[in-house]
């Protein structure tokens, strides 16, 4: 015989851990075994009643009901006790006994009151016997012992009674209701298997999920982890960048060579490559920052597509294509500068990818709605990449890393910018003939429409005599926004922390912009800088520019919330002009 140890497993479950378990389920199900047993037992306590008037009907009612309120109480005590896997094993065999003194009180009817020349009373007894042993079954059976000890108590007595008549159509009756309890046990013993392969799948189902959790878990550990490389990455390589390009600036303002304006033109190339590269990761962290602001306002798309043309025409001429805006006098009600880097965004990402032919962007209406078109005639994309193109840092058809093709943070831009937007996004593709990828944005019926802003808007203002204090822990960056400063005429003042403050500056000279950077060290910030130098000429008016490199979310909110002008680091010197005129004239 092959008998099982609690040590053994059924499926990964311990033998005892499978009897506690079937035990919790048992418990969960009783109470309607209990009700159902009084509301029957009633039943043939009045029938017995009214048809022998017989009074030990009654009394057997009362120990009916007084076992089933001494089963309910353990019920409400087994609740109320804490229950390790051993203590719920015991309350089974508690359960189990109640169920044989319960099935005992039903057997005693057949003792009591069953006449077999009285057929009217045997049928009735027979259907109640059996009826309770097949309702009790659903429940009990969950706890297999406990189903054996309510069910044969309750028939045998009837069995036993049948016989001793000794008629044998009595005992053909009795053998076929041996029979029937025999196949009831049979049924129960199959139940508890059901419910035990139940349990395992719900075991098995549990495991899977805290392992999905864990695993979800490490993803979003994994994701903050990315975003912090990526903030600290981008700052540090911001901070030469943008010394860099300021030095460039100034070396570019200051030449007279042909030749070497030449190659200065290259290196400015280079570097507003490099520039867009780390723009793409400053877009990622402002999203995941969520410091980026929806402003719906009616706008022509003509005038966003003159913007995109003058841009992209020169990039799509160098590589030899085609470049076409389709005319069109439809208007947008949307966030006119979200759209337009979403354009800007799919327009390089098909000129990148098209190695001759076309691209060409247009709009047609579609109900109250504008569908915004980008074609091109490049590589196209396969059905089974049409998703994970918008993966951040996936890319087609660039196994050798081509830094001329970015880091593959374009699309995935582009889905997160119109989900923003709550705008539909669509991609049409057909491998080696092209690609078309359509947004689907809210049409303006209004006639007066607000102008696209252009991002190279020029203002005269003379910045010669102005003084401008500069916070700057870092002395290369120090130095190269003195020289370009300094050679627009301006007067430069620098500090490097609150501190200074109080001890470089006089009230006699008042600042007419504050340029700041936000990260100083001894974890100082631009913005305590500009406070401090505001509460020293009593004036909050005095025009500021937090100039950061910090790509960090949390660093980009806490900045953006300063209420100050915000440039993210390299700044271009023509750029860094423009804001400070603009400041200046308001």
């Amino acid at each position: 015989m092959n008998i099982k140890t609690e040590s053994e497993n059924i499926s990964g479950m311990t033998v005892k851990s499978m009897q506690a378990e079937r035990i919790r389920v048992l418990y969960k199900q009783v109470a309607s075994v209990l009700v159902g047993n009084v509301f029957i037992a009633s039943l043939l306590t009045a029938f017995l009643y009214t048809y022998t008037n017989n009074s030990l009907s009654l009394y057997w009612l009362v120990v009916v009901v007084g076992i089933t309120a001494v089963r309910y109480g353990l019920l409400k005590q087994y609740y109320k006790v804490e229950r390790n896997e051993s203590s719920v094993i015991h309350w089974g065999w508690i359960f189990a006994g109640t169920a044989f003194i319960s099935g005992c009180t039903w057997g005693a009817t057949s003792l009591l009151f069953l006449q077999t020349d009285n057929l009217v009373i045997m049928v009735f007894l027979l259907m109640t016997l059996t009826g309770v042993t097949v309702g009790s079954s659903a429940s009990l059976a969950n706890f297999v012992w406990s189903y054996y000890a309510f069910a044969i108590p309750t028939i045998l007595p009837f069995s036993y009674v049948l016989v001793s008549a000794g008629k044998s159509e009595f005992i053909i009756l009795s053998l076929m209701l041996s029979v029937f309890l025999l196949l009831q046990l049979i049924v129960a013993k199959k139940n508890q298997n059901t419910l035990d392969k139940s349990i395992v799948l719900r075991n098995e189902n549990i495991e899977l999920v805290e392992q999905l959790q864990i695993k979800n878990k490490k993803a979003e550990l994994a994701n903050v982890a990315k975003t912090r490389f990526l903030a600290a990455a981008s700052h540090d390589l911001r901070q030469p960048l943008h010394a860099m390009s300021i030095f460039l600036n100034v070396l570019s303002e200051n030449n007279k060579d042909i030749e070497q304006s030449v190659v200065i033109d290259k290196i400015k190339k280079s570097s507003v490559s490099l520039e867009n590269l780390l723009e793409s990761l400053l877009d990622i962290s402002k999203l995941d920052a969520g410091v980026i602001s929806i402003d719906v306002k009616p706008f022509k798309i003509q005038t966003m597509f003159d913007i995109l043309r003058n841009e992209f025409k020169t990039i799509a001429a160098e590589k030899g294509l085609d470049i076409h805006f389709m005319p069109t006098s439809l208007s947008l009600n949307t966030d006119m500068q979200i759209i337009e880097r979403v354009l800007r965004n799919l327009i390089s990402n098909a000129i990148r990818y098209t190695e001759s032919g076309k691209v060409l962007v247009g709009c047609r209406r579609k109900g109250k709605a504008v569908v915004l078109s980008v074609c091109d005639t490049g590589i196209g994309i396969k059905n089974s990449e049409s998703e994970i193109i918008f993966e951040e840092f996936h890319q087609l058809d660039n196994q050798s890393r081509d830094r001329s093709k970015g880091l593959g943070l374009g699309l995935s831009i582009v889905k997160r910018l119109t989900a923003l937007l709550d705008v539909e996004l669509s991609l049409k593709s057909v491998p080696e003939k092209g690609s078309v990828f359509s947004v689907k944005c809210p049409r303006s019926f209004v006639e007066k429409t607000i102008p696209m802003e252009s991002t190279s808007i020029m203002v005269n203002t003379q910045l010669s005599g102005k003084t401008i204090i500069v916070v700057e822990d870092e002395a290369e960056i120090r130095d190269a926004l003195n020289m370009l400063l300094s050679g627009w005429g301006c007067q430069v003042l620098e500090l490097t922390s609150v501190d200074d403050v109080k001890e470089k500056l006089s009230l006699t000279d008042k600042a007419d912009m504050i340029l700041a950077d936000y990260r100083l060290a001894k974890h100082e910030t631009g913005v305590d800088v500009i406070h401090a130098i505001h509460a020293l000429y009593q004036d909050e008016k005095i025009p500021a520019i937090i100039i950061t490199g910090d790509t960090a979310p949390e660093r980009i909110k806490d900045a953006k919330n300063s209420g100050f002008q915000i440039m993210h680091k390299p700044v271009a010197g023509g750029k860094l002009r423009a804001v400070i005129n603009s400041l200046l004239s308001k």
